[in-house]
C-alpha cells in the first residue's frame, strides 16, 4: 500500500482518491488550485463548442440548454461528463488539446465551422489561438476562474516530515507548478527526495524541477496510465 497525494482540484480529487482506495492506497488530499464559476456569455448558436477539461463542462456546458449543440470533447472522460449532462452530439479527440487541433482544423476547414472554447481564465494551450493561425474563426469564453492555493494542511506538513507520503499524483503543468511553489516557500526541498511523481503527461512533468526521488510519467494521459504507474 502506498500513501499517494492528490494534487487536484477538490471537486475532482475525491474520485481520484476513491479509485485510488479501491486499489488498496492510501489517498491524500492537497488540491493546488481553487476553482469558481464566472458569468459568461452563451456562445452564438452557430459556433461548435471545444470543452478541454471536466471544469469546461462542469461550468459551461451545464448552462446550455440546447443539448445537440456540436460539442469537440479532449477526450473521453471529457466527453463523458457531457453526455451526463444529455449532450447527444460529441466528437471525442484522443485526450490532449494539441492532439485535438487537428480534428477541429479539418472541421473547420472542410465543414466551415467556427468555434468557442469553454475555458477557464489560465490556458494551458491557446487552441483558439492555433485555430486561428490556420483563419479558422476561434473564441475562447471563459466560464471558471482558477486561484493557486499555496497552503498545506498542519496534517499534511506533518506527514510530510515523518515521511508518510510516498508519491504525489500531478494531472497538469500548472498544478505542478504551483506545488513546487509551495514547497519552496516553506523551504522543505528535502521533503522530495523521499517521494515519487507520478504525471499525466511529459509537459507535466517537465515543470517538476525540484530534487524528486523519481518522477514518471504516464504512457497516455488517463488516469489508469498514472495509476499503472506505481500498481
Amino acid at each position: 500500500m502506498k500513501t499517494l497525494l492528490v494534487t487536484r482540484p477538490s471537486l475532482e480529487a475525491k474520485p481520484t482518491g476513491d479509485a485510488l482506495e479501491l486499489k488498496g492506497h492510501r489517498a491524500v488530499y492537497a488540491p493546488m488550485l481553487l476553482i469558481s464559476q464566472v458569468s459568461f456569455e452563451i456562445p452564438d448558436l452557430e459556433r461548435s463548442l471545444i470543452v478541454t477539461s471536466k471544469n469546461s463542462v462542469r461550468f459551461g456546458l451545464a448552462n446550455l440548454i440546447k443539448k445537440d449543440r456540436p460539442v469537440f470533447a479532449v477526450g473521453e472522460q471529457t466527453a463523458a461528463a457531457a453526455r451526463d449532462l444529455g449532450f447527444t452530439n460529441i466528437t471525442v479527440g484522443p485526450g490532449t488539446a494539441r492532439k485535438l487541433l487537428p480534428i477541429l482544423k479539418e472541421c473547420g476547414i472542410a465543414q466551415k465551422r467556427t468555434y468557442a472554447h469553454l475555458c477557464g481564465n489560465e490556458v494551458a494551450y491557446d487552441i483558439c489561438d492555433a485555430l486561428k493561425q490556420c483563419d479558422i474563426d476561434a473564441i475562447n469564453t471563459v466560464t471558471y476562474q482558477t486561484t493557486p492555493n499555496n497552503h498545506f494542511s498542519p496534517s499534511l506538513v506533518e506527514a510530510f516530515e515523518l515521511g508518510e507520503i510516498d508519491g504525489a499524483l500531478f494531472y497538469s503543468a500548472r498544478t505542478a507548478t504551483i506545488f513546487e511553489e509551495t514547497i519552496a516557500g516553506l523551504g522543505k526541498h528535502d521533503w522530495l527526495r523521499k517521494i515519487d511523481a507520478y504525471c499525466l503527461s511529459r509537459r507535466t512533468a517537465d515543470q517538476l524541477i525540484g530534487p524528486w526521488r523519481t518522477v514518471k510519467i504516464a504512457s497516455q494521459p488517463t488516469e489508469q496510465a498514472v495509476f499503472s504507474l506505481f500498481d
